[in-house]
């Protein structure tokens, strides 16, 4: 991904309008990310009280962050965003818990430059935030994060993907569409046609830069990257639970 395409991805995120209405259009998007964070919480297999160290990629509004350090409330955690306005709106979700979160304002791109600035991790998550990666990037990233989790630490990444059947995407892609259609109506009393729900997601695609690969592409580049486990944990459609064990 070139300089020019990173700052408009960051700047996506990074707008006021956008971060303002993200949780609710959240809600709207993507109903099992309480789901998916639910499930990183019950599969990460450290002791409830334990005082664990994680690293939560692409922290956005803190929603991932919050649910794990209700899961783990001696945990201490690093979140990273590219996005400032993105990180003030997860201090406010996260304001009870401000003594135990580091911020750090960086790209995915950048953080393998970053020698040293992290290490030993017990684990490493991150949700709805690397399909912006291309693969090249991606598998970058996934390298570095095996390098400074701990031995047998975890990492675990909520997000969406692509079917390899043309016609299962197509049927996929329907799916979340009408689900959009139903839930926009419910929550925003919207009503919009299918065929302007589905150009305004290409659209939204299109800005925020999103690359998603197939999930089997995903788990190789674990496996590439060094980890001992890759595995799916969870699948709905098109989003995943999945990772990988140092």
């Amino acid at each position: 991904m070139g300089k020019n395409t990173q700052r408009e991805t960051v700047y996506a995120f990074n707008n006021n309008d956008i971060v303002a209405t993200y949780d609710f259009d959240m809600d709207v998007w993507h109903p099992n990310r309480a789901k998916m964070a639910s499930i990183v919480c019950e599969i990460l297999p450290f002791n409830r009280s334990g005082n664990i160290k994680i690293l939560d990629l692409g922290v956005g509004t803190g929603y991932l962050s919050h649910r794990i350090i209700e899961t783990f409330p001696n945990a201490t955690i690093t979140a990273v965003d590219a996005a400032e306005l993105m990180i003030e709106k997860a201090k406010l979700r996260l304001q009870g818990y401000l003594k135990q979160v580091t911020f750090q304002v960086s790209t995915f791109q950048e953080l393998s430059d970053k020698e040293n600035i992290f290490s030993r991790f017990d684990a490493v998550v991150s949700s709805f935030a690397l399909h912006h990666l291309y693969r090249e990037e991606k598998q970058i990233l996934f390298k570095y994060v095996h390098s400074i989790l701990k031995p047998n630490g975890w990492f675990m990444n909520c997000d969406i993907f692509k079917a390899a059947d043309a016609v299962l995407e197509a049927r996929f892609q329907y799916l979340h569409h009408l689900g959009i259609q139903q839930r926009t109506k419910k929550i925003k009393h919207q009503e919009k046609s299918l065929d302007q729900i589905s150009a305004e997601l290409a659209d939204k695609e299109k800005k925020d830069g999103d690359h998603p690969l197939l999930l089997i592409d995903d788990l190789q580049l674990l496996v590439d990257a060094g980890f001992r486990t890759a595995e799916c944990f969870w699948k709905e459609y098109r989003e995943a639970v999945y990772g990988g064990i140092k």
